[in-house]
């Protein structure tokens, strides 16, 4: 034991010295006896004591323990099912307790619980008092709270491993301390393999590569064989799947998370619609993504029959955009033409009909027969019937009509004819000129849409200046779509003679303009505010369409993960692109999400924007079973697309813990991972500093805080001066 003061101040301990040093002085000065001398040195140090009032202290040696921060995980999550009886918190909260002697023997233990934010405990005896809550694990902010206090030595953190952190090492780094992970729940799934994540292009170009990658995890199946494949739409197929390639891989532990990668090539235009599927252990999972298909450049062929203002207003218009690659040829001298020079001497080269009908043909995405006559060339029927299979294949088609057109060239009967969006008349003469003004079906058809919106399509299409000649049909095809009509001629069949058609076949497209003076929009227009720029409008849409774009999804969701995290929100990003497809201007767009659950109830509510063109739809309140999403979207008030997703939620309860993640974080924290199912507090301990040797107070005494001191100074001056008195001194 040994006796110390405390609890005098520097300025306390100067103002002693000062009167100290007055009190010497004055002596030395005064001339007075040793009597008088003690009795006011006396006086003098009962003041300083009164003063000061310092405190006595009575220490023994001791050993400080370093601080231990518990921050146990009491998010939603952490209510599921833990490794035997009782939840997740309340298997942490029973290791603790069971193991609470060696804590408090190692360390000095402080608790915090966490799950939004850091909720203090104190110290083991509150283990009691932990509640799990509603709301998800905020790591980061959350440990940062908890930290917030004198730094501890290490921290333990006793989770599941569900939380919101993608990065754990940053989110760890706030504790200011190496961080052990103990892990609670059941350490094991049910055996076979499921996608954890998986990453596709939302775009590809057309016959380019498409990367996938897809991180899958494999439980209980040590030593056997999982198989990653990955398969394409095909309706030829067996099962409408067709294998475009496999991995395999064979974990060696019970729980091992992999990679597997792929690259595809884009085969055609448009949606193109592929599946992953994880078999092992004669169980299997299957997540199905789609990639938008385009065309890097459009090649284009443009076959006139003779020069005309069509041809040439619709090659400038085609060849003023980059992305396409044109190629036209004009008639200028037809097979009856005699001429007087043989045809290697004349500067008109002769018609290439095998070179564009054969070799050619499948380098083009468009092909476009303006006023052609196929019987004026005598093309063997082979040549139509190699344009049908292009068209069969994906490739596109436009026909537009004229005096050489239709069954005046030869169409009639022939392969060609099998493509159109109509039967061919018999009647002749088959294409009559006059001026009409064509009447559109509907103006919210993309290919109609001149204007922002219906209403103003419809001014614009009245405004335009009327059209020359059309050709007469003997009926729709099946299957077809007229978007402009006759206002008054008739179909053989009674039905309205359709002006412009569109019809699918096979994987491609085929359009039908029956007129070629569409020039006439072009030039009678340009005046007029409502119909100006209609021509640019119509056949930059009619191309589109024709290629693919128009068709493509300007709405799309993220690829959703086989299996869900088990916490909430659950998010779901959602991308919407511009008719560029760059991101879409907030300001001008509106997203409506419909959330249908396991139950059949429907609820609506709008995505929070998160970035150009990128929102997140968040879902609280998610029941086990499958579930579904659509988005639809609108810009500058009309539609735009719409997307949906379906997933599965499993409960908590099912799911074990993230030992993976539990691994990585604890790596990134510099700490150690361990299973609290499995193993005790010692290995944790002795990762604990020493504790410091230190002395210890054991009791604090006051004696100079009283007022006796005082009455004790003025009693010895008091004394002083009778003593003085008595020795005849002044």
């Amino acid at each position: 034991m040994t006796l110390g003061l405390e609890g005098v101040s520097g300025a306390g301990a100067a103002v002693a010295a000062v009167a100290a040093a007055a009190t010497a002085f004055h002596f030395s000065r005064a001339g007075y006896g040793r009597a008088s001398a003690a009795l006011r040195a006396g006086a003098a140090a009962a003041v300083v004591l009164a003063v000061l009032a310092p405190q006595v202290s009575l220490r023994r040696a001791a050993r400080a323990k370093p601080r231990l921060l518990v921050a146990l995980d009491a998010a939603s999550s952490m209510k599921a099912r833990g490794a035997g009886k009782g939840t997740r918190l309340e298997q942490g909260v029973a290791w603790l307790e069971r193991h609470r002697a060696d804590l408090e023997a190692r360390a000095e233990v402080s608790v915090v619980a966490l799950s939004e934010r850091a909720r203090p405990v104190g110290g083991l005896d509150g283990l009691a008092e932990v509640e799990p809550s509603s709301e998800t694990l905020r790591l980061e902010e959350a440990l940062a709270e908890a930290a917030s206090g004198p730094a501890p030595a290490r921290v333990w953190l006793l989770t599941d491993g569900t939380s919101d952190a993608a990065e754990p090492g940053r989110a760890l780094a706030v504790a200011g301390a190496p961080v052990d992970l103990l892990g609670v729940g059941p350490s094991r799934r049910d055996p076979g393999a499921a996608f954890l994540d998986l990453r596709a292009p939302d775009f590809a170009y057309l016959h380019g590569p498409v990367p996938v990658e897809a991180t899958v995890e494999a439980s209980g199946v040590a030593g056997r064989v999982v198989t990653v494949t990955l398969q394409r739409a095909d309706e030829s197929a067996p099962g409408g799947w067709r294998v475009v390639d496999r991995r395999e891989r064979r974990p060696l532990g019970d729980l091992e998370t992999f990679g597997s990668t792929f690259t595809v090539r884009a085969e055609r235009l448009g949606t193109e619609r592929f599946r992953l599927l994880a078999e092992s252990g004669g169980r299997s999972r299957a997540r199905e993504f789609r990639v938008e298909v385009v065309r890097q450049k459009y090649r284009i062929m443009f076959l006139a029959g003779r020069p005309s203002p069509e041809y040439a207003f619709l090659r400038e218009f085609l060849k003023a955009d980059p992305n396409r690659e044109l190629v036209s040829f004009v008639i200028l001298r037809n097979p009856e033409n005699p001429a007087p020079a043989p045809d290697r001497e004349l500067s008109l080269i002769p018609f290439p009909a095998d070179e564009i009908f054969g070799r050619a043909l499948p380098q083009f995405d468009l092909f476009i027969l303006e006023n052609f006559s196929a019987a004026r060339f005598r093309l063997p029927p082979q040549y139509l019937d190699a344009l049908k299979r292009f068209v069969a294949g994906g490739g596109a088609l436009l026909v537009m009509g004229g005096e050489s057109a239709f069954s005046a060239g030869g169409y009639r009967g022939s392969p060609l004819e099998e493509l159109l969006p109509v039967a061919l008349s018999g009647r002749e003469p088959d294409f009559v000129p006059g001026l009409f003004a064509p009447r559109a079906a509907a103006f919210t058809h993309p290919l109609l849409r001149l204007d922002e919106t219906p209403e103003g399509s419809a001014r614009a299409w009245e405004a335009l200046p009327p059209l020359d000649g059309w050709g007469r049909f003997a009926a729709t095809r099946p299957g077809a779509t007229v978007l402009a009509s006759h206002p008054s001629e008739r179909a053989d069949d009674g039905s309205p003679l359709p002006v412009v058609a569109v019809r699918p076949y096979g994987r491609g497209k085929v359009m039908l303009v029956s007129t070629d003076s569409t020039w006439r929009w072009r030039l009678g227009a340009a005046g007029d505010r409502l119909a100006a720029g209609a021509y640019g409008r119509f056949w930059g849409r009619a191309i589109a369409y024709l290629t693919g774009n128009l068709d493509l999804s300007k709405v799309k969701f993220a690829p959703v993960p086989d299996r869900l995290p088990a916490r909430e929100p659950a998010v779901f990003p959602l991308r919407v692109f511009d008719e560029g497809f760059g991101p879409a201007p907030e300001a001008e767009t509106r997203v409506e999400a419909n959330w249908t659950d396991p139950s059949g109830r429907s609820r609506v509510f709008s995505p929070r924007p998160t970035g150009p063109g990128a929102y997140a739809l968040e879902l609280t309140g998610l029941a086990a079973g499958a579930h579904r999403l659509r988005v639809s979207a609108t810009v500058r008030g009309r539609p735009w697309g719409s997307d949906e997703a379906r997933f599965v939620w499993e409960p908590a309860t099912d799911r074990p813990m993230d030992r993976a993640w539990l691994g990585r974080a604890a790596a990134a924290a510099g700490g150690t991972f361990v299973d609290l199912s499995e193993e005790g507090p010692d290995r944790l301990l002795e990762r604990l500093p020493a504790a410091r040797e230190e002395s210890e107070v054991v009791r604090r005494l006051k004696p100079f805080d009283t007022g006796a001191w005082l009455a004790l100074a003025a009693a010895l001056l008091l004394l002083e001066w009778a003593w003085r008195r008595r020795r005849g001194h002044a």
